[in-house]
């Protein structure tokens, strides 16, 4: 029983049962979904599809919301939709049974839009029938009761207009199966289920209601969410009193969602203009941004909630641990394998994939080339059974802490975290789809922003000779000029050219920078319309007349808006953002590497530039991050050391173009940082972005700020704190077409359930909302004051100076992780050489049209390494996974007869159980491709499963083995 006998009914779709659960003071809803998943039988990967509805409803609980105070009843649904049904049975059986039996009540309760009694009655019968046939296997109920029954699996429309005409049809069809068919309930839920779905196809799909702003005037809208919709996958709108349906976006295309205390949703979409809806309730609001973030976890970033709001509690426990959810052991054993070569002493700590109490540790070893999997089970709270030593821990953090300096049968030196880039089994509603879409050139120029970077002819140039600037490092010069890209036309341009004194060493370098900046497109970006590629070699920008941010900031200091400098923020965390989307790692963040745009009451926009041939100096050290300490080149290659300059370049910002003090004592500038402390708080600084700047300077990588959820932040602060600044016309009409604006019945909350959201508990949304903008109380650097600012060149290197008799006690408390180690080990390309080139996806010929393109390494033996790959044939077949084996490049001439001799055997050899030859290809080296075998070697798969595996499998492997041993195989 919960707390003060508290509990909450929630209603389940089988048998039409009610869970009583108890509650907490700190029982959120995501709890309740766990609780019920595991009444139920349903795992810990699967129940992620599953939300909680007010009962009867169509408003959805958010997975952090509290359900404590609260007097309503729920309903627990699978609310997230996977694209098939195969693909839900095997994920988990019990979710898929839950999901026929919602799909069943939803058919019985008439709740489905898309099936209508007129269209569908003698299909309506048909999946009756099925039902009863189902539960005659399945609880062995005789085919005379069920019949006697039939209004139980008859929806009420059908039986009211068909009462005299469907029982002998009922009895025939149910004689008919029973003597004929010989399945099992499985089968049969299974073809009901198919059935069902080309009836309904847009089943789980979720329609709302809100206001927009369409060209000046306000618009009541209709929006639906349906990421597998054959046209418009995602999420369309329709205007109020119009027939066609217009695709807001896809899934993949959301960026962030901001939402406001006023129920406005502001949704940021992929190079797109940001949409802004407003909704009748906050409760309606929380309901839809939920439904995106969710999907958005399911299809495209699993460790990523697209609105800061809408959290989910079980991401921000596994982030504390470093911990991955429950992505198996078989992609944990590959990420080891292809992030760090499996090198003794690192582990990957994950969720288990069958039981919500139990946690894995797989750790590489010295003595196996395949990692070792260590079971951690909570056996109550407070305490972790470990299966190493059957120790009890208080923690996992203790258990970690222990076996890190221990010298014992394991060893955990460096730990790879969860990213947001993983591609595991935990994505159940992304698509699956390996076809990729020839692209056709494109017949004319567009719009300059928006065209493809060209080669640009010199002759095209005009100069303004008596305006250049010298760049920052020294190397190139930027003259004002102006372009001509078409007869008649012309533009103003910023022309980057490369110093003739550098040619020799630095046009490589120089041609890289123009084809890792052609591929940006984002106005948050200096745009690169082209390069030249005769003397003099060129790189052909927007010119951008306000110049530098730092200075106009210095100039026009008095002039400036709070407001101005968190939208300045905005757009270079849009940049920063973009950047990583496109994989290219900046380098170089700093005020001085933004453009002003344009300022005007409404806007400041501000432009990120490339970095330029630049060489590191001591006085970076402030945008470097004290894992690049030992070498600051490696800030080149971290998008992390990119997050920590763009806190760096926020605070110059909010210092309105003032850079951190130069100093000479470097060594005390690099303890201060180490030792955790920060830059302190400027006077004109929002608590809440000084917050995100700390975030941005933590000293472990892997907890420093993401891009995407620096972008979503700090957009969050400038739309809910500052209320953006667009000014839409429901502003001013909303009372008025609010009247207008009425739910039908369904979509109301009424007296009955009202306590969920009205009075205290509506507050409760809010005050949810608002505690996410609060700071961290942090005590403010020994000897600053952070309420007044500071005198830069003065405090604040006396600060760092008198810091370092005490800097040693917050070392302590948070040390910066050395990855010298790691960093040392990676070696960067700073030119173009062969080696660079053939590290790029290769393309092979295998035969004929047949292609081979080779992805990343998937294991290695000590001659021979596996890739995993893709084999292309023509444009009409499916691209298959295959495998592609290999010799190392050091391999002597006598183990490359053997393989050869290897292929030969493997030609031949034609049967079920051994792995098929598509094919061998010979140059540049000889490769053998064979068909890719999922779950990998058996040894690996057997060390893996051995807590889930039954004797009949581990027999059916020995049947396996054994066929091959003693029948022909060719």
């Amino acid at each position: 029983m919960g707390e003060n006998g508290r509990v909450i009914p929630v209603h389940i779709c089988i048998d039409s049962a009610i869970l009583n659960i108890p509650l907490k003071s700190s029982t959120t809803a995501e709890d309740i979904c766990v609780e019920v998943s595991k009444h139920l039988g349903i795992g810990p990967v699967a129940r992620h599809l599953f939300a909680l509805r007010l009962h009867r409803s169509k408003i959805w609980f958010n997975p952090d919301l509290r359900l404590f105070e609260t007097r309503a009843n729920a309903d627990f649904r699978l609310r997230y939709k996977v694209p098939s049904l195969s693909r839900l049975k095997k994920t988990d059986i019990c979710a898929y049974d839950y999901y026929f039996h919602q799909a069943r009540n939803d058919v019985m309760n008439n709740e489905i839009p898309d099936i209508s009694y007129d269209k569908y009655r003698w299909e309506l019968v048909g999946l009756g029938v099925a039902d009863m046939y189902r539960v005659m296997l399945e609880k062995g109920v005789e085919r005379e009761i069920v019949e006697s029954e039939y209004k139980k699996y008859i929806p009420k429309e059908v039986v009211k207009h068909h009462f005299f005409f469907i029982k002998k049809p009922i009895h025939d069809s149910l004689v008919k199966i029973k003597k004929s068919a010989q399945h099992d309930a499985w089968f049969v839920k299974g073809e009901y289920l198919k059935q069902f779905e080309e009836m309904a196809p847009n089943y789980l799909s979720e329609e709302y209601k809100a206001l927009t702003d369409e060209d000046g005037s306000v618009q009541t809208i209709l929006i639906k969410v349906n990421p597998f919709h054959e046209e418009q996958p995602g999420i369309r709108v329709r205007y109020d009193g119009k027939k066609e349906w217009h695709q807001l976006c896809t899934i993949d295309d959301l960026c962030y969602i901001s939402v406001r205390n006023d129920g406005t949703v502001e949704i940021s979409r992929k190079n797109g203009i940001p949409s802004y809806l407003k909704f009748h309730s906050s409760p309606l609001m929380f309901s839809f941004v939920s439904l995106l973030d969710g999907y958005y976890r399911l299809m495209v970033k699993w460790t990523f909630n697209l609105c800061k709001d809408v959290p989910t509690p079980l991401l921000q426990k596994l982030y504390a641990l470093k911990c991955h959810g429950p992505v198996g052991g078989e992609f944990s054993y590959a990420k080891l394998e292809e992030k760090r070569n499996s090198a003794p002493g690192c582990f990957i700590l994950r969720q288990s994939e069958t039981n919500y109490d139990h946690y894995y540790l797989d750790v590489c070893t010295k003595e196996s080339s395949k990692p070792k999997s260590c079971k951690i089970e909570k056996v109550a709270e407070d305490e972790y059974w470990f299966d190493v030593d059957g120790d009890i821990y208080t923690s996992i953090v203790q258990l970690l802490a222990v076996y890190q300096s221990s010298k014992g049968s394991i060893l955990l030196q460096e730990c790879l975290p969860p990213s947001e880039y993983d591609k595991s089994n935990l994505l159940l509603c992304q698509l699956e789809s390996n076809k990729v879409a020839m692209m056709t050139a494109e017949s004319a120029v567009a719009d300059l922003r928006t065209a493809a970077p060209q080669c640009i002819n010199a002759r095209n140039l005009q100069v303004y000779k008596n305006q250049k600037k010298e760049g920052h490092g020294g190397m190139s010069l930027v003259y004002r000029s102006v372009w001509k890209p078409l007869k008649g036309k012309k533009v103003e341009a910023a022309m980057k050219v490369l110093k003739q004194e550098y040619r020799d060493t630095y046009l490589t370098a120089f041609l890289e920078l123009g084809g890792k900046w052609a591929t940006l497109q984002s106005n948050a970006v200096v745009k690169l319309y082209g390069i030249t590629l005769s003397s003099p070699f060129t790189m052909v920008m927007e010119y951008l007349s306000l110049g530098p941010l730092d200075v106009y900031l210095r100039e026009h200091k008095h002039s400036l808006k709070p407001v101005d400098l968190v939208e300045a923020g905005a757009f270079l965390a849009k940049a920063l953002w973009h950047l990583e989307d496109q994989g290219v790692i900046h380098g170089n963040i700093r005020c001085r590497k933004l453009l002003v745009a344009a300022h005007d009451d409404n806007t400041f926009l501000v432009r990120l530039a490339d970095p330029g041939l630049h060489l590191y100096t001591e006085y970076d050290i402030h945008w470097i991050p004290s894992e690049c300490y030992s070498n600051f080149e490696y800030a080149r290659h971290s998008v992390a050391a990119d997050v920590w300059a763009f806190g760096t370049t926020l605070w110059e910002i909010f210092m309105y173009g003032e850079c951190p003090p130069k100093t000479s004592d470097m060594k005390s500038v690099k303890k201060y940082y180490q030792s955790n402390r920060k830059l302190p708080l400027p006077s004109s600084c929002p608590v809440d972005i000084y917050t995100l700047m700390k975030e941005c300077w933590d000293l472990d990588p892997y907890r420093r700020k993401k891009p995407q959820a620096i972008m979503r932040d700090v957009n969050q602060i400038l739309y809910q704190v500052f209320n953006s600044r667009r000014i839409h016309s429901y502003a001013t009409a909303f009372s008025r077409v609010l009247r207008g604006f009425e739910y039908s019945a369904e979509n109301s909350i009424t007296e009955s359930n009202a306590s969920l959201f009205s009075g205290a508990t509506e507050d409760t949304y809010v005050d949810n909302m608002k505690s996410e903008l609060l700071p961290v109380d942090e005590e403010p650097p020994h000897g600053v004051d952070s309420s007044s600012g500071f005198s830069v060149g003065s405090s604040l290197e006396r600060v760092w100076l008198l810091s370092e008799s005490n800097a040693q006690s917050h070392a302590d408390d948070a040390m910066s992780p050395d990855f010298s180690d790691v960093l040392s080990n990676i070696t960067f390309s700073s030119a173009l050489t062969v080696d660079s080139v053939i590290s790029m996806q290769g393309i092979f010929e295998l035969d004929g049209d047949c292609n081979v393109i080779l992805q990343g390494r998937i294991g290695q033996g000590f001659y021979g390494e596996v890739y995993k790959g893709t084999l292309e044939q023509d444009k009409d077949t499916e691209p298959q996974l295959v495998a592609i084996k290999k010799l190392k490049t050091n391999a002597v001439e006598s183990i490359l007869q053997d393989f050869e001799r290897e292929i030969t055997i493997m030609k031949t050899l034609k049967h079920p159980n051994i792995v098929e030859i598509k094919g061998v290809i010979h140059d540049p080296e000889i490769s053998l491709v064979m068909e890719f075998v999922q779950h990998g070697c058996l040894q690996s798969y057997l060390k893996i499963h051995k807590d889930t595996l039954e004797e009949e499998t581990l027999l059916k492997f020995a049947l396996d083995v054994a066929k091959v041993c003693h029948r022909p195989v060719w």
